[in-house]
């Protein structure tokens, strides 16, 4: 074996050596780039859990507030509505013809007649402007032997009839102000029912 062929021998086996160190090395690299991968992805995957954790809370307490703020300014809406038909209702109040307040003066002196506690005698209570309506009222239901008196209420009660009994100690609250501000409790009730689901 000459120098030559012993010089391509050695030179094939340095190849050899230097391919399986390649070959290795590459194996290693692959390895060691599938494991870097793996970690990439799994912290990847907390960070973008993580943050999108923070992301839905930052949007549910969001969500909330706005939410309680769209409810108050729908009560808010809803109330200056209930103010405004209360408001109407006086206006609608204050306007009615005479000829209605006498019926309604006489079917409100009836409701408080018909509970039975007139025969303990009662005075009645109406505005300045029904005062002259009343007495008729009282004729025509042939109360005069029971109405002791009428007195007047302040003009904020509107209109009909407030009746004391016997003594006083007993009334019955028949005016418009107080039939109408009832009725506005009742829908401000509901009102805030409807916002809140109370």
């Amino acid at each position: 074996m000459g120098l030559e062929s012993l010089r391509e021998e050695v030179l094939r086996k340095a190849r050899a050596k230097a391919e399986a160190l390649i070959k290795e090395a590459e194996e290693e690299a692959r390895r060691i780039l599938g494991e870097a991968r793996r970690e990439y992805s799994r912290r990847y995957e907390l960070v973008k859990e993580s943050e999108l954790r923070e992301l839905r809370d930052e949007l549910s307490k969001r969500t909330a507030e706005r939410s309680m703020e769209l409810n108050m300014e729908l009560l808010k809406l809803k109330n200056e509505l209930a103010r405004d038909l209360m408001e109407s209702a006086l206006k609608t109040l204050y306007e009615v013809p005479e000829d209605l307040r006498r019926e309604s003066l006489k079917r409100l002196i009836k409701e408080c007649v018909e509970g039975g506690l007139s025969e303990q005698g009662m005075r009645l209570r109406v505005v300045e402007r029904d005062s002259s309506l009343v007495k008729d009222v009282v004729r025509e239901l042939r109360l005069e032997d029971r109405v002791t008196g009428v007195e007047l209420l302040p003009p904020k009660y509107v209109g009909g009839v407030f009746v004391e009994f016997g003594n006083g100690s007993l009334g019955i609250d028949n005016t418009y102000l107080t039939r109408l501000e009832r009725a506005a409790s009742h829908l401000y009730r509901r009102l805030r029912e409807e916002v809140f689901g109370d």
